[in-house]
């Protein structure tokens, strides 16, 4: 069973010793340790780092996320298991 990747930014108030403060961090339904942070942006940054990490190889992604429900970063059980047509090697390489 392959493991669904669906990052998401959380961010909640907590106290510090300066005054209260909103945090941010990352929770994936694969269950990956984040960093907590105190700006948007690194928690982003992590998402972003989380996703290219988790990436399959481009001859495994989906060539139609719209249609075979998937995103990006999962590995597409349609696509990835199909023969490269030929004459359209070089394609793939491009894209």
């Amino acid at each position: 069973m392959t493991v669904r990747h669906r990052p998401k930014v959380r961010r909640w108030r907590e106290e510090t010793s300066q005054g209260e403060a909103w945090c941010y961090t990352v929770r994936c339904s694969c269950e990956a340790e984040f960093d907590e942070h105190y700006t948007k942006r690194l928690a982003e940054n992590d998402k972003a780092k989380h996703l290219i990490e988790v990436a399959p190889p481009h001859s495994e992604r989906c060539r139609d996320p719209r249609k075979h429900r998937c995103q990006s970063w999962d590995r597409c059980p349609v696509c990835a298991d199909q023969l490269t047509l030929p004459g359209f090697e070089s394609l793939e390489v491009a894209g």
